[in-house]
C-alpha cells in the first residue's frame, strides 16, 4: 500500500485518525489510548490491530507507538488538517487568488499562515487595505517590504534606515526607465537598501505582523490583503522574503546595466 494510500485509509476513519493523533507526542499504554480516544473499546482495538497490519503503529511493552511510516503519515494528515484549517477562515479568498505565484516550498508552508484576517474595500471605503497597510508601516521602525507595483503611499511609508529593505519589481523599475510615468525616487532611501527582481506578489513583513498580497485568478491586481500577527506567519513570511531577496539584484548594478 503506497503512502498516498495509507493517508487516506488513516483518514477515512475518525479512530484511527484519532489513535495515531494521540500518539504523535510519544508512545501510550493500552488504557491511555482508550481515555485519549473518544469511541467504544472494540472500535479502538479493532482500529489499532488494523493500523498495526498496515506497519503504522507498533506496540512493545503494552506501548503503542508509531513506526517511521506512522510518523510520517501522521505528519502529512496534520499538515492537511491544517491547511483545511486555513481555507476555512476564508474560503473565498483562496479561492479566488493565485498561490502559484509562490515558491512551492512556500505553498507546502502556508497553513503557517494561521489566525489570519483578509483586509478587503468595500463600496463605502474602497481604501481600506492601502490605509491598513500604509499604518502598520509607518507604525513600526523598521520592515523588509516587496512591492510589484508602485504606489505612491507605500513609498511614502517605507522607513529609510539600515533596518529596511526593500525588493521592487523589475516591471516598476522598467516603467520609470522607458515612460517616465512612474516617478518612483530611488534616491529617497539613503539607508534602506533596495534590490529588483520580478516578483508578482506583494509582501511586508515586520517584527509584530506580516501582510502579503496575492494576484487574483484572471491576473489582476487585487486589493485583498492577508494580515497576521502569529509567530508562524510571521515566520513565513521573513522566510519569503529572505527567499527572494537572495536572488534579487542591487538597484544599482541593475540600473547600470539599462
Amino acid at each position: 500500500m503506497g503512502v498516498e494510500s495509507l493517508i487516506q485509509y488513516v483518514r477515512t476513519s475518525s479512530v484511527r485518525t484519532d489513535i495515531i493523533g494521540a500518539l504523535c507526542p510519544g508512545a501510550k499504554a493500552t488504557n491511555e489510548l482508550l481515555s485519549a480516544v473518544t469511541a467504544s473499546e472494540s472500535a479502538i482495538y479493532d482500529a489499532l490491530s488494523n493500523l498495526e497490519g498496515r506497519g503504522l503503529v507498533t506496540s512493545m511493552d503494552d506501548r503503542w507507538r508509531l513506526t517511521g511510516t506512522g510518523r510520517l503519515v501522521a505528519d502529512t494528515i496534520h499538515r492537511q488538517q491544517r491547511l483545511e484549517e486555513l481555507f476555512a477562515v476564508d474560503s473565498q479568498y483562496w479561492e479566488s487568488h493565485d498561490t502559484s505565484v509562490l515558491p512551492q516550498p512556500f505553498r507546502c508552508r502556508l497553513p503557517e499562515v494561521d489566525d489570519y484576517t483578509v483586509i478587503r474595500g468595500t463600496q463605502t471605503d474602497i481604501n481600506r487595505p492601502v490605509r491598513e497597510v500604509v499604518s502598520r508601516v509607518e507604525s513600526v521602525p523598521h520592515c523588509d517590504v516587496v512591492s510589484p507595483v508602485y504606489h505612491p503611499e507605500y513609498e511614502s511609508a517605507m522607513p529609510d534606515n539600515d533596518e529596511s529593505r526593500l525588493v521592487v519589481s523589475c516591471a516598476v523599475i522598467d516603467e520609470m526607465l522607458e515612460t517616465e510615468s512612474v516617478s518612483l525616487d530611488i534616491n529617497r532611501f539613503e539607508e534602506t537598501t533596495v534590490r529588483v527582481t520580478p516578483v508578482p506578489y506583494a509582501l511586508a513583513v515586520a517584527d509584530n505582523w506580516m501582510i502579503i498580497t496575492l494576484p487574483e485568478l484572471d491576473g489582476a491586481w487585487p486589493s485583498a490583503k492577508i494580515i497576521s500577527e502569529t509567530d508562524g506567519a510571521i515566520s513565513w513570511a521573513r522566510d519569503l522574503f529572505t527567499h527572494l531577496w537572495e536572488n534579487a539584484t542591487p538597484v544599482e548594478m541593475y540600473l547600470d546595466g539599462h
